[in-house]
């Protein structure tokens, strides 16, 4: 009866890592806290790699009326521009979250990341 229970439980751990792995892998949201003042947010996974962009606080609290405009970081050999609007920036720092799509890139076939970038402080 041991090694029963010893396969289910275990059956039901393998279970519940797929699981997780499936929703925390899902909709670019992932995100790698750094500190306070900032934070790197992780995009969704095309041809199979990621990039991340890295958010100053101080442009959520503050947002420009220019917006950000920056590079995200770089994989497979090419980066991708990101943008968020002074609107968008209002939003987060209100507390939903905004989707931004990348600019596109060549390398590797033409192709877009998506971002959801959050509160998260």
């Amino acid at each position: 009866m041991a090694p029963k229970r010893a396969l289910s439980a275990l059956a039901g751990a393998a279970f519940l890592a797929l699981l997780i792995a499936g929703v925390t892998g899902c909709g670019g949201g992932s995100t790698t806290p750094t500190n306070g003042d900032s934070h790197v947010f992780t995009s969704t996974s095309v041809n199979s790699h990621t990039h991340t962009v890295t958010i100053d606080k101080i442009v959520v609290t503050t947002p420009p009326a220019a917006g950000i405009d920056e590079t995200t970081s770089s994989n497979s050999g090419h980066t991708h521009s990101f943008a968020m609007t002074q609107a968008e920036l209002t939003t987060v720092n209100g507390g939903t979250a905004v989707t931004v799509t990348t600019g596109n890139s060549d390398v590797g076939g033409a192709h877009t990341h998506q971002f959801t970038i959050s509160k998260w402080f």
